[in-house]
């Protein structure tokens, strides 16, 4: 039978259902569980996602989301699981890193690869450590990332090997390559919109990733539609087996206005699916559900990502891509046949 594997444990994938596969129930900067103005009540904040959750389910079908909150970005096992429990949604957590630029903490840039792979499989198939516990919550998916922090506005520079992605980070995907085949399970992506204008980078992470013998049909691309230098660059991540991401519906991110990004993303997805990617294809917010941060401040512009109603790709992006001329049918491929392939543990 084959399963995706949640926090609450393995799942027949058919009950996957409509699946977001890029989501953050907790999502928070390296360091912000140590500041004292972040701390937050638990059982308050469960039953809140776990609403907003609920309600999804309830009126538009979201059945699964993949939690992609790396390992130093305030990863919350115990959170995810009473959310999953409270709401009756799937949650596939993941292991791995942020970037270089703001993640990957100094211990785990001394491993090798071979530490980082027992890492993860550990984090796949005994549990995820919390708070210096092991939670026996473990992880379904992996996440590899490359790039500058998300607000940055230039480029990465070249790193040791010819690509824009740096030594600790090489060793990471190459980790990540092993531990993916060691278990069957996806692999996750974040790539810098902002690399695009001079690289590939979801290329760049494939070609690390096929290196190492990764099957490259269980790999989502993120952030691959936000600013490619052309479509070209999107078809070229599709022709070596992978899945592009879809994601940023209903968020303004490095745009000037949700209309004008939901605008270009709409098109680029009309133009792939006519091209004939539709089954390469998968979907997402990239929503925050809560940042602790927020009790500190509300002025932060990223805190556009937690404001973008839960319904909206429903009420506003799948009716956009309606009147583009993609069939509902197809739509649907997105975020249920494609998710499903891909998040399914092979051989399971």
């Amino acid at each position: 039978m084959a399963v995706i594997r949640t926090v609450l444990g393995d799942v027949p994938s058919e009950q996957a259902g409509i699946t977001l596969a890029h989501e953050h129930i907790l999502y928070a900067y390296p360091g912000a569980d140590l500041d004292h103005r972040t701390q937050f009540d638990f059982e308050e904040i469960a039953d809140q996602v776990a609403g907003v959750a609920r309600r999804g389910r309830e009126e538009n079908g979201i059945t699964t989301l993949v939690e992609m909150t790396p390992v130093e970005v305030y990863r919350h096992p115990p959170l995810m699981r009473a959310v999953s429990e409270r709401s009756g949604v799937n949650v596939i957590a993941i292991t791995g890193f942020f970037p270089e630029t703001m993640g990957i903490p100094y211990y785990w840039r001394r491993q090798t690869v071979e530490e980082l792979t027992g890492f993860f499989v550990t984090d796949l198939t005994e549990g995820m450590i919390f708070q210096s516990r092991q939670t026996g919550i473990r992880a379904g998916a992996i996440k590899i990332a490359t790039g500058g922090e998300g607000v940055s506005t230039e480029p990465s520079p070249v790193g040791p090997h010819g690509r824009r992605i740096t030594k600790i980070e090489d060793r990471i995907i190459r980790a990540a390559a092993h531990a993916s085949q060691s278990v069957g399970c996806a692999i996750n992506t974040h790539t810098d919109p902002n690399d695009y204008a001079v690289t590939n980078p979801g290329i760049e992470q494939l070609d690390l990733l096929a290196e190492e013998g990764a099957d490259l049909t269980k790999v989502i691309v993120g952030h691959a539609f936000i600013k490619p230098r052309d479509l070209e660059q999107v078809m070229e991540i599709c022709d070596r087996g992978a899945t592009v991401n879809v994601d940023h519906v209903g968020i303004p991110w490095k745009h000037d206005s949700t209309d004008q990004l939901d605008g270009l993303l709409a098109e680029r997805v009309a133009e792939l699916v006519e091209r004939g990617y539709g089954d390469r294809i998968s979907m997402s917010y990239d929503r925050w559900f809560f940042n602790p941060r927020a009790k500190v401040t509300d002025l932060d512009p990223e805190f556009l990502n937690a404001k973008v109603p839960y319904s909206h790709m429903f009420e506003s992006f799948l009716p956009r891509l309606a009147k583009l001329g993609v069939p509902a049918e197809v739509s649907l491929k997105f975020l249920v046949d494609n998710p499903r392939r891909i998040f399914e543990l092979s051989g399971s």
